[in-house]
């Protein structure tokens, strides 16, 4: 056997073999990634949700002729699969890394909520939420039990009637006063940050507040609300302008219901 021999050979015999196993691993695990999305998508595809009354990661908090609004919460490796039979909007007051999904569709999409985001959904479906995450999920949803509260309506800059915006517009300075909103036909909600000292006016509508930072507020007539972020308050109509009396900034989800003699 020549050198050259003796130099080729251990590599023949040692590193080829080598380089096919790293080579056949690689392509297990791409089949495996491409594979099981697909296997738990039709394994969830064939689950039926749950009532959302039943699913013990959602927790009434309030019911009344316009709402009903639970308490999500979802500890790491969990999972929750409901049904909604209304239209709903969910309130996230701390950033999450969510993967949320609908009947039929994978559930492997991960969704990175911003703290305070007011998003819409219609009703009459199913909804998946899991947890891959370290931390525990929390948010507030909000089932409105009137159909008319949606973002299907007549859109005026295209002249047509179809669905509109399903997520309040973000903030465009994080640190300043803002009120957000989006329109929901018979109901607005509104992402609102007060200032120390600033107030959002009065309104003859009924509403929800929703915090998503430590509330103080002034609500006129000597009256206080305080929460905690996640609590939740309900406003009769005709209530007085709410005023930061705390020391720093308070955000706040704020749903509004029109008057029966309001245009929408």
């Amino acid at each position: 056997m020549d050198k050259h021999e003796r130099l080729v050979r251990p590599i023949r015999e040692i590193l080829l073999p080598l380089a096919i196993l790293v080579a056949f691993a690689a392509c297990v695990g791409l089949v495996r990634s491409a594979f099981f999305p697909i296997v738990h998508a039709r394994s969830w595809q064939s689950v039926k949700p749950a009532d959302i009354t039943q699913d013990r990661h959602y927790r009434v908090l309030m019911e009344n002729a316009e709402i009903r609004v639970f308490e999500v919460a979802l500890p790491p490796g969990s999972e929750s699969f409901v049904w909604h039979e209304n239209n709903f909007l969910i309130v996230t007051p701390t950033a999450s890394d969510i993967i949320m999904w609908k009947a039929n569709e994978a559930p492997v999409l991960h969704s990175l909520v911003p703290s305070g985001e007011i998003r819409f959904f219609l009703g009459n479906s199913a909804q998946g939420l899991r947890n891959d995450a370290k931390t525990e999920y929390r948010s507030i949803t909000v089932e409105f039990l009137d159909p008319r509260v949606t973002n299907y309506g007549y859109r005026y800059e295209s002249g047509n009637w179809d669905y509109g915006p399903s997520i309040a517009p973000s903030p465009v300075d994080p640190e300043g006063h803002f009120v957000n909103s989006l329109d929901l036909a018979k109901a607005v909600a509104s992402d609102v940050q007060l200032l120390p000292g600033e107030s959002l006016p009065a309104t003859r509508r009924a509403s929800l507040v929703i915090a998503v930072t430590p509330l103080q507020l002034a609500d006129g007539a000597g009256k206080t609300i305080s929460l905690k972020p996640g609590e939740v308050a309900w406003r009769e109509m005709g209530e007085a302008v709410l005023t930061n009396t705390g020391r720093g900034r308070e955000r706040f989800a704020v749903v509004e219901f029109r008057l029966p003699t309001e245009n929408y």
